[in-house]
């Protein structure tokens, strides 16, 4: 059997998005990569059922070129996000389990790189990134240096922060909203920190009190709060509530 080649693997990744999408047919699919590529219609049909089941999280039965594996996950990690890119790796967990239960032996290869996959996702959700922090890791609680993102804004340190919610919990301490006990496992230690002393106003780095000078917010409360220069007191926003 003549070995398949990424020129005939990989056109199959975009047109198994326009089937998933509806704008091409799977029949008329597999045509293409055939006429175009030399790829026979029985390989073609393998690769593009792996195509579409990877983002389902659902099992597919037909083993593929390892290269074309090594592909399809790298394609999908780059337009999806984390969470929607665990299904993929579901879905080819899932087909190595098939593939032993069939007694075809392992597939060491792919099974060392989903697994490599999987050390990547649960580093990126040890640190998450809320939307009012940029993450640094200086030894102290050091804060307020500007940091160039996309725009220049402030550093928040990691530290401080988890030095505060050990302190007042992560619960809005203008509210009282607490995340997980609406949201569950998903909400756990997801709230946003509130300075007390807008750092934009400091303008250079100063050494922070994470109990005194930092506290807890919503989302919501910790907008409102900012819509006063500087920073609104909590004191008085809670007065303002109804």
């Amino acid at each position: 059997m003549a070995k398949i080649v990424a020129a005939q693997y990989e056109p199959v990744f975009d047109l198994g998005l326009k089937v998933e999408s509806g704008q091409l047919k799977a029949s008329d699919a597999i045509e293409i990569v055939t006429k175009s590529t030399g790829l026979n219609q029985t390989s073609a049909k393998y690769c593009l059922d792996a195509v579409l089941a990877m983002p389902k999280g659902v099992e597919y039965k037909h083993t593929i070129n390892i290269q074309a594996t090594k592909f399809y996950l790298q394609r999908f990690e780059g337009i999806l996000t984390p969470s929607k890119f665990d299904l993929v790796l579901l879905s080819v967990e899932k087909h190595l389990a098939f593939y032993v239960a069939q007694g075809k032996g392992d597939q060491v290869t792919i099974r060392a790189l989903v697994d490599s996959y999987r050390v990547k996702l649960a580093q990126q959700a040890v640190s998450p990134i809320y939307p009012d922090e940029v993450y640094v890791l200086p030894s102290e609680f050091t804060e307020g240096s500007i940091k160039q993102v996309t725009i220049n804004a402030y550093e928040r340190n990691p530290k401080a922060r988890a030095a505060c919610i050990a302190e007042h919990k992560a619960i809005c301490q203008v509210c009282n909203f607490d995340f997980e006990a609406i949201y569950g496992a998903i909400g756990k230690g997801f709230i946003h920190i509130h300075h007390k002393v807008d750092l934009a106003t400091i303008g250079e780095s100063y050494q922070v009190d994470p109990i005194n000078d930092l506290v807890p917010a919503c989302p919501n409360c910790n907008a409102m709060l900012h819509t006063e220069e500087p920073a609104m007191d909590i004191e008085k926003l809670k007065l303002t509530m109804n």
